[in-house]
């Protein structure tokens, strides 16, 4: 049974993630059109999905870097703890 549940979970997962990335392609394609980007001495015509898939990207890469940060200082706690407990 547990087993099934994990199966059922694992495909929920995967099918929401299906469907956002559908999403996001869908959006995409809806905004193809160039903008003016201004950034610090910086300036371009670039088309607005590239801005959207280039922030969007950062920010993905912005949330692993603090998950693994995060995970590290779990880690280090616990670790710590267990130094103290033994004393």
């Amino acid at each position: 049974m547990r087993e099934r549940l994990s199966t059922l979970g694992f495909r929920l997962r995967l099918a929401l993630t299906i469907l956002a990335l559908a999403l996001f392609v869908i959006f995409l394609l809806q905004n193809t059109a160039a903008m003016r980007v201004h950034f610090l001495f910086f300036e371009a015509d670039i088309a607005i999905a590239i801005v959207i898939v280039v922030t969007s990207l950062l920010g993905f890469i912005g949330g692993v870097l603090l998950a693994l940060n995060w995970q590290r200082q779990r880690h280090k706690g616990q670790a710590s703890k267990g130094l103290g407990e033994g004393s």
